[in-house]
C-alpha cells in the first residue's frame, strides 16, 4: 500500500522502462479500471520521427489561450512530472500520489498475471486521470514510439491526428524500411476524423493511402494546404509569411513564434494545418489567438541557447534525419556570428541509434568534436563512441562526463564560438541541469 510520494515513484520506476511489449490490452485494462476517462476529453494525437514536441508547443501556445489544455509530453526533458501538463503547469507532487494510488491495485493484477505495464503505459494512464479530474477540454497527446499500438492510441476522442514526418529510426521495432514505419505511424489514424502528414522527403503515400480508406478518413498533406515563407530568425524567435493556409484569414499575415530554428517552418505548417482542420469543430480559433499564442512558444531542449560568450546551444537530435537538419541550422546561423568563429561539437548517443551517420553529418559543419559518454543504462559506450569515430577518421577527444566536456569546450572557447550540444535528449537533460546549478 503506497503511503507517499517515494513510494509512488518507486513503484512507477520500478516497472519495465525500455523493454518493448507490443499491444494494447494493458493500458485499455487500466483506463477500464478508471471508468475510461479517456472518453471525457477531446484530443489531438502527435506522432512522427521527428518534430512531435514542437507541434505539441505550437499547438498548445495557440489553443490555451481560449481552453483547458493538457499536455502529454514523451519523454520529458528533466523529471517525471514533465511528462504531464495542464494549462502549461506540471503536474503537482500530490496529484502524483493520488492518481498513483487509484492505479496501484490495477498494477498489482497486472504483475500478478505476469504482464507488468510498461512505465510508459502506467504514465499514459495517470495523466489520462489527471485530465479527466482537471477538467481538461482538449489533450495533446504526443507517441511514445510508433503509433498503432503505442499506448497513447486509445486516449481521448479524437478531433485529429498528425504524423509530422517519417524516417528511418528505431528499425529493430518499428521495421527497417520507411514502409513499414510508416505503417506504424499512420496506426494512429481514427475512423472518420483527418490525418494530416507533415512536410516530410520521401512519405511512402500509398501506405497512408491505404491505412485511411480503410479507416474512412481524409488524408491531408501538410505542405499542400500551407506555404509559408521564412522572413527571420535570430536565437531566440522565427518569422514567417503565411503565403496559404487552410484559415483563409491568416494568408498574408506575418507570424512570429517564440521558436529559433528555420527547421521551425515544417512545424508550423504542420501546426496550422491542424488547426484548419478542428476549424469546423467547437475548438476553433481565430488568426488574432494564433498569432498571440505562436509569439509566446517556448520548447526547452530544441535549439535551445543556455548562454552567450561563448555560445552554448543544446539540441536534442537523436537520429540521422533530425541532425542532417541540426547541421543545416549550423551552417544558416553562423551568419549571426564573426567569420573567424569556430564551432565545438560535444556528443553522445544511445546505443540503438545510428552513431555512425549521426557523426558524419555533423562533422561537416564543426571543427572541433568532444566526445562522452552518458549516465543512462542505454548509452553508447565511449569506446563504441570512439571506434565510429576512427572509422571515419574524425577528430576528436574523449571525456568521461557531459559536465567535464562542456567545462573544457567553454574553457577553450572564444567570445563568439558555438559550443553544440547534442546527439540525445537524454544527454541535453544532463547540460541542462549542471548548467542551472550554476
Amino acid at each position: 500500500m503506497i503511503n507517499n510520494l517515494e513510494e509512488a515513484l518507486g513503484l512507477l520506476e520500478n516497472l519495465p522502462k525500455y523493454e518493448v511489449k507490443p499491444g494494447l490490452e494493458r493500458i485499455k485494462f487500466l483506463l477500464d479500471s478508471l471508468d475510461n476517462p479517456n472518453e471525457a476529453f477531446h484530443s489531438i494525437h502527435i506522432a512522427g520521427s521527428n518534430g512531435k514536441g514542437s507541434v505539441l508547443a505550437l499547438l498548445s501556445g495557440v489553443l490555451s489561450q481560449e481552453y483547458r489544455v493538457g499536455e502529454f509530453i514523451s519523454p520529458p526533458l528533466i523529471n517525471f512530472s514533465g511528462r504531464i501538463k495542464v494549462d502549461g503547469e506540471e503536474i503537482g507532487n500530490s496529484q502524483i500520489l493520488e492518481g498513483v494510488k487509484v492505479l496501484e491495485g490495477q498494477i498489482e493484477e497486472l504483475k500478478r498475471r505476469g504482464d507488468p505495464p510498461s512505465l510508459f503505459e502506467a504514465a499514459t494512464a495517470l495523466a489520462t486521470w489527471y485530465f479527466d479530474k482537471e477538467g481538461v477540454d482538449l489533450g495533446l497527446l504526443e507517441v511514445g514510439l510508433g503509433g498503432r499500438y503505442d499506448a497513447t492510441n486509445p486516449v481521448g476522442q479524437t478531433l485529429v491526428s498528425t504524423v509530422t514526418s517519417v524516417d528511418l529510426e528505431h528499425q529493430n521495432i518499428l521495421g527497417g524500411s520507411l514502409e513499414e514505419i510508416a505503417g506504424e505511424l499512420a496506426g494512429i489514424a481514427k475512423q472518420g476524423r483527418p490525418l494530416i502528414v507533415g512536410p516530410s522527403e520521401n512519405v511512402p503515400k500509398d501506405v497512408f493511402n491505404s491505412e485511411c480508406r480503410k479507416k474512412n478518413c481524409a488524408l491531408v498533406y501538410a505542405g499542400e494546404e500551407t506555404e509559408l515563407e521564412l522572413l527571420d530568425f535570430d536565437w531566440d524567435t522565427s518569422q514567417f509569411k503565411v503565403k496559404r493556409s487552410p484559415i483563409t484569414s491568416l494568408r498574408d499575415e506575418i507570424v512570429q513564434i517564440g521558436l529559433p530554428g528555420t527547421y521551425q517552418k515544417r512545424n508550423l505548417t504542420t501546426a496550422l494545418t491542424v488547426l484548419g482542420a478542428i476549424g469546423e469543430t467547437k475548438f476553433s480559433v481565430n488568426p488574432k489567438e494564433i498569432i498571440e499564442g505562436l509569439k509566446e512558444v517556448k520548447w526547452p531542449g530544441r535549439f535551445q541557447l543556455l548562454g552567450k560568450n561563448p555560445h552554448l546551444l543544446v539540441d536534442g537530435a537523436h537520429n540521422e534525419s533530425a541532425t542532417a537538419a541540426l547541421a543545416k541550422e549550423i551552417e544558416s546561423y553562423g551568419s549571426l556570428r564573426p567569420k573567424t568563429h569556430k564551432t565545438v561539437l560535444v556528443f553522445s548517443a544511445l546505443k540503438d541509434k545510428n552513431v555512425r551517420g549521426m557523426l558524419s553529418v555533423l562533422d561537416s559543419v564543426v571543427d572541433k568534436i568532444f566526445l562522452t559518454e552518458l549516465d543512462h543504462p542505454r548509452a553508447t559506450p565511449l569506446k563504441a563512441l570512439k571506434n565510429w569515430s576512427d572509422q571515419l577518421d574524425l577528430n576528436y577527444r574523449e571525456f568521461p562526463s557531459p559536465a567535464e566536456a562542456v567545462n573544457i569546450a567553454k574553457e577553450e572557447a572564444r567570445e563568439k564560438d558555438l559550443i553544440c550540444v547534442t546527439g540525445s535528449l537524454y544527454l541535453v537533460r544532463e547540460v541542462i541541469v549542471n548548467e542551472s546549478r550554476r
